[in-house]
């Protein structure tokens, strides 16, 4: 750890001058000797090295003469001094380097025909490299191999004890699960403990591994790495945005790779800030769905309540009749449609441009609505801005980071790696805010467990507590003293002592994570689905940017409120216009100069102003008839919300369901037609992550049976009903929004952009709005908490992200439905539950019987359910509430009585 304080902003090394091969060069005091090397230009041989964690200085590799000594040095963890002379090359280097190839291969089986690093070995290129041609004193270590894991398998032959798998997994990923033990005499990789490897799986350490001790068991002995076709694409999983690399062999995928690798091991310490290029266990083990025997092959059609495969031609000629059918007869507005985040921005673009410029309705929405859609109301209405304004550099140099209601390293494992690396290499102090005991609250210098549903509540002691100990920022609140004298009255009928109460959190507590965060030069609030996917999440967020209006965090470089994405285009579905509310750019829907803008780039009226419908507004109409077509595109209500929505009576309404999407799904079982869609594998486009950045989608594979990406049915229904569309490929639809939106389309840098309190927010309306904002949460009824005994969540965990990934096999290996509820063992000890017990779980909805497991993470007093599962149906246990501003629905949270089952 000594190594890395020297990119720290808060701590300046001196500078220095050392001579390396005749030329002088510039450097920090203390950083890695091989760091400067490298910085020069100069690459010399180092198999335990990567820059992303500290030197280990095991292999013997990165040898180097320092003027003054006798013997060679290891350069990578000798330290940069001012005066030294330094010379990476000569004859007795070279030999001394071969000699340390010659030690590594000496105890290394020569089983290169088998292995799967064959080819992609760095021990083999360094043999090659150094001239080893012949091994006099070879030996095996006969060690049997490692397959306990679930996906990894350990072959200790291979090893050459370099660490780098250990090293990335204690120094940057910090999850330590593996060590060196001594086992036959040999210094062997094990989990910790010598158990079965039980990680997060996120593959860092096979992916750092420079030979083949370390394989994928998902692939082993099925490729040769010149055998496989390379395509570097974005995952679809979570918002984070990771660059991977889809590796495939014919029609078939073997394997996912990440940038990170020992091929990639040169670079600039301070660049981790951005990203270490890892991936998680969902984008690296989970795309088995992409080749899935269980995906759609061909339209379907119902015939005789029956749904049958049909030929394209014949599906799209009887679809758009149908659909031509019921725009005649009963206008625009009996169709609607919805669309999934998971699309890429130029099919959401195409989505809405159907909807509206050719159906003529505005009765559309993405899964952005299921919760990002509050933070970006939120953040318009007081910043003027729709996203997040902090980018990952952001995130690992701020001082004090302030998590609330977000599951981070479960959620968004990469994002989380940037929460990490701040409290690691920056020493930021990280107050984690959640009602259980997750990873990064074992890691955070302020671990704050409240009771569930009681985030904004602890948001409002917060704000609460900055401005009782006069914490608050006189530039940013002078600027706009009345609104700051409402919100100083608003909070004093705030009381501190009540908050405590009813959150679980001390008010000494409060008052410390106020005083931190207020006193950061660095410092970012985030939130998640604890926030916007619950009641008031709206209101709450608005919270979030009070509390950095009053402290001085809006505006100033590596301060502001974010939060993340749970799918992979959230951001880019609202920015592409796939809302009622807005068009392309976020422009207000109602807004008159854009809508003329857009009705002449689309050369066609958009709806009237008023007759857009949101998610729950559409299933309304269908309930009552109104809607009479439902246009989904990888949407599937039905096994998504819960039973008191009556999707089902919804959709039992219609005259016409049309489903696409890559697979079956339960609402497709009721579809009209069905239409097979193509995965992100298989397609060109961008996807733009919670940063802002646009990343591009490569096509990696053919398509699936006679699937074809979206924006391909899309435009034949254009077409089949007058429209002339004549997109050829993805990139005519990029260069037609990079008209109508300009500079969108910055390809892998975050768009900057800085919030700050909006004039007109702070003045117009701000007093009233803000009294009611902060007497709703204090004065509420417990209504509920009153009668029942357990707080009953359903969320996200690491392994799964909503349904897709329930089709991928490899993560139903590592995480298969248990159908059993996560309880804290002392709850289970106190209900007198064995083993194999079962219980009844009663809310105001209804009741599920269900098998418990224990879970510390749980909090006495909750339960959990992962909300990718509905076996046992648990989601319909839940109420729904919905926001009157946003019109987010929450369903994620509800009290509950349980008892075993037949007591």
């Amino acid at each position: 750890m000594a190594l890395k304080p020297a990119t720290n902003p808060e701590v300046e090394a001196a500078t220095i001058e050392l001579t390396i091969d005749g030329r002088t060069v510039t450097a920090k005091d203390g950083v890695s000797l091989y760091d400067v090397i490298a910085s020069t230009g100069k690459i010399i041989p180092a198999m335990c090295y990567h820059y992303t964690f500290d030197p280990f200085g095991s292999c013997g590799m990165c040898l180097v003469m320092q003027e003054g000594k006798k013997a060679p040095v290891r350069s990578c963890t000798a330290k940069a001094t001012a005066g030294m002379v330094i010379r990476t090359e000569g004859e007795d280097l070279f030999q001394a380097r071969k000699k340390a190839v010659e030690k590594h291969l000496s105890v290394h089986p020569l089983d290169c025909p088998v292995c799967d690093a064959d080819g992609h070995c760095e021990l083999q290129d360094m043999a090659f490299l150094h001239g080893v041609t012949n091994l006099a004193n070879a030996k095996q270590k006969f060690i049997p191999e490692d397959t306990r894991s679930l996906v990894l398998d350990f072959n200790m032959n291979r090893c050459i004890a370099c660490a780098e798998c250990i090293n990335v997994c204690k120094d940057v990923l910090m999850i330590d699960a593996l060590q060196f033990m001594k086992k036959g005499g040999f210094n062997q990789v094990v989990a910790k403990g010598d158990l079965p490897l039980a990680c997060e799986f996120c593959g860092d350490c096979l992916a750092v591994c420079p030979v083949g001790a370390i394989t994928n068991k998902y692939s082993k002995y099925r490729y040769k790495p010149w055998q496989m076709k390379k395509t570097m694409t974005t995952c679809n999983y979570c918002g984070d945005g990771c660059q991977m690399y889809l590796e495939t062999k014919d029609s078939e995928v073997i394997r996912v790779t990440s940038p990170l690798s020992w091929k990639n091991k040169w670079g600039d310490r301070a660049e981790t800030a951005k990203g270490h290029g890892g991936l998680c266990v969902r984008g690296r083990f989970g795309f088995q769905y992409l080749d899935s025997d269980t995906r759609l092959r061909q339209p379907l059609v119902r015939k005789a309540n029956r749904l049958v495969e049909t030929p394209w031609l014949e599906t799209m000629s009887a679809l758009v009749s149908r659909l031509a059918e019921i725009k005649a007869m009963h206008g625009p507005q009996a169709v609607a449609g919805l669309i999934t985040a998971r699309c890429t921005n130029e099919e959401l673009y195409l989505f809405q441009k159907l909807m509206r410029a050719v159906i003529g309705t505005n009765q559309l929405d993405s899964s952005a609505r299921y919760g990002h859609l509050n933070f970006v109301h939120a953040a318009r209405r007081a910043l003027g801005v729709g996203r997040m304004a902090n980018d990952w550099e952001d995130i690992t140099k701020a001082k004090a980071i302030l998590l609330v209601g977000s599951n981070i390293t479960e959620t968004n494992p990469l994002t989380a790696v940037r929460v990490k690396e701040s409290i690691r290499v920056y020493k930021s102090q990280v107050i984690v805010v959640d009602s259980a005991n997750t990873n990064i609250a074992k890691l955070a210098s302020h671990p704050l467990l409240i009771k569930p549903g009681t985030e904004g509540l602890f948001i409002d002691g917060l704000v609460k507590s900055v401005i009782d100990q006069d914490l608050v920022d006189e530039e940013a609140t002078g600027q706009h003293p009345e609104a700051f004298a409402a919100l100083k009255e608003a909070a004093a009928g705030i009381s501190l002592e009540q908050i405590a109460d009813r959150t679980g959190v001390a008010g000494e507590q409060i008052r410390e994570a106020a005083t931190i965060f207020a006193e950061a030069t660095r410092a970012i609030a985030l939130c998640a689905e604890g926030v916007v996917r619950r009641a008031n999440g709206y209101q709450n967020v608005l919270k979030l940017i009070d509390l950095a209006w009053v402290t001085g965090k809006l505006g100033r470089p590596g301060c502001g409120v974010g939060t993340l994405t749970e799918e992979n285009n959230e951001q880019g579905a609202v920015d592409m216009g796939v809302a009622p509310e807005f068009l392309p750019g976020q422009a207000r829907f109602d807004d008159p100069a854009a809508r003329e803008r857009f009705a002449k780039a689309w050369d066609a009226p958009l709806p009237p102003v008023g007759t857009g419908a949101t998610l729950m507004e559409i299933l309304a109409r269908c309930r009552s008839g109104q809607i009479k077509a439902l246009y989904l595109v990888g949407e599937n209500p039905l096994a998504t919300l819960p039973a008191s929505v009556d999707v089902r009576a919804a959709l039992d309404r219609l005259d016409l369901l049309i489903c696409q999407d890559p697979f079956l799904t339960e609402t497709g079982q009721l579809a009209h037609f069905v239409l097979p869609a193509c995965t992100y594998a298989e397609k060109e486009g961008t996807f733009t992550n919670l940063e802002g950045k646009v990343l591009r989608v490569r096509q990696a594979m053919d398509p699936f049976g006679e699937s074809v990406p979206d924006w391909h049915i899309m435009t034949a229904m254009a077409n089949g009903l007058g429209r002339q569309w004549e997109y050829e490929t993805a990139q005519d639809i990029q260069n037609e929004i990079m008209k109508l939106l300009p500079g969108y389309y910055n390809l892998g840098q975050p768009r900057k952009i800085t919030p700050k309190p909006e004039a007109s927010y702070l003045s117009n309306g701000y007093a009233a709005e803000v009294k009611s904002r902060y007497s709703s949460n204090s004065t509420q009824r417990l209504g509920a908490e009153h009668n029942h005994r357990f707080g009953l969540t359903i969320g996200q965990v690491l392994y799964h992200s909503g349904k897709l990934s329930t089709q991928a096999s490899g993560l139903i290996k590592i995480a298969p439905n248990t159908g059993r509820l996560r309880m804290n063992p002392q709850d289970i000890e106190r209900l007198g539950l064995g083993e194999h017990a079962k219980v009844r779980v009663t809310s105001e909805r209804g009741w599920v019987e269900l098998g418990v497991e224990a879970d510390w993470a749980v909090m006495p007093g909750t339960c959990f359910f992962p909300e990718h599962f509905n076996q046992p149906p648990v989601k319909d246990l839940m109420p729904v509430e919905v926001d009157p501003t946003t019109g987010v629905p929450s369903f994620k949270f509800a009290w509950v009585n349980i008892e075993k089952a037949g007591g």
